[in-house]
């Protein structure tokens, strides 16, 4: 790509370029990558339905809907309930999405009838908000913020950077990637990541950092290892909140970029959950019907994504009209029904979010509750122990993301 040799991951900048023909250019570029590949990722992903399948028959169940669901430990929820939380996106969210994706169209000075998926990555005219400072200048922030947050957050803090429980500064030979781990014999948290000068970095110090700090938590809380940790859509809000926990500090990061991050970074968690949820119910319907050609899957994946993501132009791109999109990601392949469970966190965060803003200190402390609680109680308990509503619940989607959309002028 543009005379170099490129991973599909390192196209990620040239597709938030200010430059239209580059950001064409880039999605063009992954696109042919993955066309070119279909039959194998066809292939792959064909043997890995029937192969599931297999499974599950052989275990008893109809289908991998009911394996899958198992295998996510959701033992206190079905997919009844989780199609429920789609049908509440597509009412209360959907909508909404598409007032942004206009809004964002106008601030880049394209039409509307002219806003297609070459357009969607770039959120100001002018560029995305970058850090200032080196890394080690970044990593010296997030220090400071941390130690102005809360007392519990400085002294979680001081045991990250006393014990070198970092390692998020890129060199020669590290393996790529960003996660947060445990070192459970030293009852610490562990953040690998690689920094790049991008937002990306300050993610790390916040979303992996929530992590970490609700490891940290339980470990401190819970009698057991075994339940320090929780299944995903609750360990999930532990780092989404932690993001919004993180606003008043973006200065220190952004300078006078920092309203354009917030906003940025607050729309991208608003319009990424029909997604998430498109994942979701793409998942199901293969699933339920594991004979399906692959080009029934695409024609499917295209079909659902119309109803979630209806600003979504491809502009003629073939391989995506037809439904390619959905083999970029990752998850569809390994994780069988992981998505949904950030798209259920991120309910959680906004949550917190809205009441932070009418009584921080309050907030703050129903969030060390939650992470206290670690995995020692079942997921509605554990969210009740924090007055988090159930998701499944109607309305509760509406009612998350209310305070959002005010704050965001729609």
């Amino acid at each position: 790509f543009m005379g170099k040799t490129v991973t599909v991951a390192q196209l990620g900048p040239y597709k938030e370029s200010t430059d239209r023909a580059t950001r064409r250019a880039a999605l063009e570029a992954e696109g042919s990558f993955f066309d070119e590949n279909r039959e194998q990722f066809d292939e792959l992903f064909d043997k890995l339905v029937k192969n599931r399948t297999q499974q599950a028959k052989a275990l008893g169940f109809d289908s991998f809907v009911e394996l899958g669901a198992i295998r996510r430990m959701r033992n206190c929820y079905t997919p009844a309930d989780v199609a429920s939380f789609r049908d509440q996106v597509v009412r209360d969210l959907v909508p909404l999405t598409v007032k942004i994706k206009e809004r964002q169209a106008k601030r880049l000075g394209i039409a509307w009838e002219d806003f297609t998926f070459t357009d969607n990555a770039l959120s100001y005219k002018d560029g995305s908000a970058t850090p200032q400072g080196t890394p080690e200048e970044i990593l010296a922030a997030g220090k400071k913020m941390y130690e102005e947050l809360s007392p519990e957050t400085r002294d979680f803090i001081h045991l990250m950077f006393d014990n070198e429980l970092f390692d998020v500064l890129a060199k020669d030979g590290k393996a790529p990637g960003g996660y947060c781990t445990s070192l459970p014999d030293y009852q610490c948290p562990f953040i690998f990541s690689n920094f790049n000068g991008t937002s990306a970095d300050v993610d790390v110090l916040t979303h992996e950092a929530g992590h970490a700090f609700a490891g940290y938590t339980a470990f401190r809380s819970q009698p057991l290892p075994e339940l320090t940790s929780s299944t995903s859509e609750i360990c999930e809000i532990h780092s989404m909140t932690m993001e919004h926990f993180a606003y008043p500090w973006m200065e220190l990061f952004f300078g006078d970029e920092a309203d354009k991050y917030r906003y940025a970074h607050l729309t991208d968690a608003l319009t990424v959950i029909p997604y998430m949820a498109c994942v979701d119910e793409f998942q199901h319907r293969v699933y339920a019907q594991p004979e399906m050609t692959a080009m029934e899957r695409r024609q499917v994946w295209r079909e659902i994504e119309r109803g979630y993501m209806p600003w979504r132009n491809y502009d003629g791109d073939q391989f995506l009209e037809q439904g390619g999109f959905w083999m970029q990601k990752q998850h569809i392949f390994l994780y069988p029904f992981y998505y949904i469970d950030y798209a259920l966190a991120q309910i959680g965060a906004f949550q917190f979010y809205g009441r932070m803003k009418e009584d921080r200190a309050a907030a703050w402390s129903d969030y060390c509750q939650l992470c206290r609680r670690g995995g020692s109680l079942g997921y509605f308990q554990t969210l009740a122990s924090a007055g988090l509503d159930n998701p499944f619940q109607p309305g509760t989607v509406e009612k998350a993301v209310r305070g959002v959309f005010q704050d965001l002028g729609l």
